[in-house]
């Protein structure tokens, strides 16, 4: 019996702590992908309507008639590469939230609050490392999708209004959903890949007394450049060079997902992201 009720108080646990999470966050992880979303749709539209209206209409039907008669699986991909921006915005928001994540904790005096509490160092910081890889992208993404739909809405009105017939507006809508699935496991796959930097700004906004991404980046470059004056290489530099680019964690096909799963370089990353990981439970439990 004390087996099968430890199932829901865990889930009840984890549930409290991820609400908690956005709750306290909320500013960061809701309310600044909105107004991302809705910039880019405004900024998108501004720049439409500086065309002339006949501009305008010939671009709208040369839309609709491109998408007629296409396989969504076909233009997808041409979607997601333009939604790359999009991947940029889910990192920056995350590492945001990560730097202030723990240092919050320690200058609100949050922190022993919790300690007394029956919730272990090790759930606080899992759950604050399940909504920088999960809860982050989920949300963005959802934002996304509610934007595009009401894009789309608008754009098919607008086209309407102009009297442009609206031959390829179901295989648009079936390429936005398609190349929306793709952004999101693109997100994730993002998350995982770059699991090595979410345990390192974990691990001086535990330790920092101050501006914990600035230290953060500060102790990065202080090593990259004592491994080129002392041992004359930069493996640090290539490393990180080598998870910096966006394309690197775009997905066009489940296959493609499984094979970034399972790949050496994201087993690699996932280990050492589990050890940075671990050494900002460590440190938080010194926490002033």
């Amino acid at each position: 019996m004390d087996n099968l009720a430890a199932g829901p108080r865990t889930i009840r646990r984890w549930r409290g702590l991820l609400l908690r999470e956005i709750r306290e966050n909320r500013s960061l992880l809701l309310y600044a992908p909105c107004l991302l979303v809705l910039v880019a749709i405004l900024l998108g539209m501004r720049l439409f309507t500086l065309l002339p209206l006949e501009r305008q209409k010939a671009g709208l039907e040369l839309l609709f008639n491109r998408f007629e008669g296409l396989n969504a699986s076909d233009v997808a991909p041409l979607l997601t590469s333009a939604g790359a921006l999009n991947l940029l915005f889910i990192i920056g928001i995350a590492t945001s939230y990560l730097a202030s994540s723990l240092y919050a904790d320690r200058k609100e005096q949050s922190y022993f609050f919790w300690q007394s509490m029956p919730i272990s160092d090790r759930s606080t910081i899992l759950s604050k490392v399940v909504t920088a890889v999960v809860m982050i992208p989920g949300i963005y993404m959802g934002v996304l999708a509610a934007g595009s739909l009401m894009l789309i809405i608008g754009v098919a009105g607008y086209s309407f209004s102009l009297g442009v017939e609206l031959n390829g507006l179901q295989e648009l809508f079936a390429a936005m959903l398609v190349a929306l699935g793709f952004i999101g496991l693109s997100a994730f796959i993002a998350m995982l890949w770059l699991l090595p930097a979410v345990g390192w700004v974990l691990l001086f906004s535990a330790y920092a007394s101050r501006v914990p991404l600035l230290w953060a980046i500060g102790v990065l470059v202080a090593l990259s450049l004592l491994e080129e004056i002392v041992l004359g290489s930069n493996t640090i530099d290539t490393w990180i060079a080598s998870r910096s680019s966006p394309w690197q964690y775009l997905v066009f096909s489940f296959e493609d997902m499984a094979a970034r799963l399972l790949s050496y370089d994201m087993l690699f990353g996932a280990a050492l992201g589990a050890m940075l990981i671990t050494g900002a439970t460590l440190m938080r439990r010194f926490a002033d």
